[in-house]
């Protein structure tokens, strides 16, 4: 296939930000304005690029339990990110700042439990790829607790080194992750929805985070990544921040001024270059993009970026309908973001790695989301069998 044939295969969507909620899909117009920037790219041949399954999905309690691990392998995402389990008792664990579900402090990792999912893992044909870190630290400002938390980050990612875990994923979050409405999707599932208030700036601040400027939350990124990423990097275990979810927020929205806030694209490549090393890397979500950006589909120069520079180590792979200020999370295949082209984009940078699906609605009858996720993986699977296929017909003719 030539870059012309491509240039007709990747037609992008027109701006979605001003969607109702129920509105259906847009249509597949003819604006092909995104791609301009991308009519360069040669289409290859698909390199690793696979799918993983994570802590959302577990069927068993533990994510390597025979069940989990089946599973897992009927849809082939043989990639897992785990929540690591604590040492630590309840007593010791009240050192660490608290506030709800979302902010809730790891403490100590079990490294010894860390090794035996792996080794699970490995039996399964498997690979416990990735663990999840909590966002407690975000919160903590200036002072003995927050190094003594920074001891503990850094002694958890040594574990996680010693266990063959390639990558650890956090997502920094002094507000909970905000959706303010449901709406009924397709077959009664229920999707969660995001509209900005016309009266946000009366939104009280949290209990926990309080008021929180630009400077002092660039303060304590900076502070961490200073700290962590040397550790990280002679660990051989890269970090992968998860944006701030919904971004490009009003400044001081619930009392944060969110480092993805206003300017989504801004905020990560600044995020990115206060500590510019490969290990210092970036969990891209093609949906917190889509949603954060008035037309989702304009992510994808973003994301050709971000690939190019080998700065994305995970990928979040979820759907929206809308744009910034206005959007539900729907099924990966009925949403205004164009995911094969996602698969494209990533195809010919050459990136390697794991799709992860996310987010999915939910329904009665599946009150853990597996059909949903089910769906996902299918997809994926689905996405880069399509892209395998196309890559190698360009590559022979």
């Amino acid at each position: 296939m030539d870059r012309r044939n491509f240039g007709k295969f990747v037609v992008g969507v027109g701006a979605a930000g001003n969607l109702p909620a129920s509105a259906a899909p847009a249509s597949r117009g003819a604006n092909d304005a995104p791609y301009r920037v991308l009519s360069d790219l040669q289409v290859r041949k698909l390199q690793d690029i696979h799918t993983g399954g994570d802590y959302h999905t577990l069927v068993g309690n533990g994510p390597t339990e025979p069940a989990s691990l089946d599973y897992f392998r009927r849809f082939n995402a043989r990639y897992l990110t785990v929540r690591a389990r604590t040492k630590a008792s309840a007593e010791e664990m009240k050192q660490w700042p608290h506030a709800g579900v979302f902010l809730n402090a790891d403490g100590p990792w079990d490294g010894d439990e860390l090794m035996r999912w792996q080794d699970d893992c490995r039996a399964s044909d498997m690979v416990m790829e990735a663990v999840r870190m909590d966002s407690a630290y975000i919160i903590m400002k200036e002072g003995p607790q927050r190094e003594k938390y920074l001891d503990l980050i850094r002694d958890n990612i040594r574990k996680a080194g010693r266990a063959g875990v390639k990558l650890v994923s956090y997502h920094w979050t002094m507000i909970p992750i905000r959706r303010n409405f449901t709406t009924q999707g397709r077959g009664n599932s229920v999707y969660d929805g995001f509209k900005l208030e016309e009266d946000y700036r009366s939104l009280p601040p949290t209990e926990a985070a309080g008021r929180v400027s630009s400077d002092e939350y660039w303060e304590r990124i900076d502070h961490f990544l200073k700290g962590v990423v040397p550790t990280a990097r002679e660990a051989h275990v890269k970090l992968a921040v998860h944006p701030y979810d919904p971004g490009g927020l009003p400044l001081g929205y619930q009392g944060v001024d969110n480092w993805d806030a206003v300017d989504y694209m801004a905020g990560v490549r600044k995020y990115l270059s206060l500590y510019d090393d490969p290990y210092n890397g970036l969990c891209y979500e093609v949906g917190v993009t889509g949603e954060s950006i008035p037309d989702t589909n304009a992510q994808l120069p973003f994301l050709r970026e971000m690939s190019e520079r080998g700065r994305i180590v995970q990928v979040h792979f979820r759907n929206i309908r809308g744009g910034k200020g206005n959007f539900v999370e729907v099924y990966e295949d009925e949403g205004d973001t164009d995911m094969l082209n996602c698969v494209r984009v990533l195809r010919d940078t050459g990136w390697e790695g794991t799709l992860l699906p996310d987010h999915n609605p939910g329904h009665r009858d599946d009150p853990k989301k597996l059909q949903a996720f089910a769906f996902s993986y299918g997809y994926i699977e689905g996405l880069l069998r399509s892209a395998r296929d196309e890559g190698l017909r360009a590559t022979r003719a």
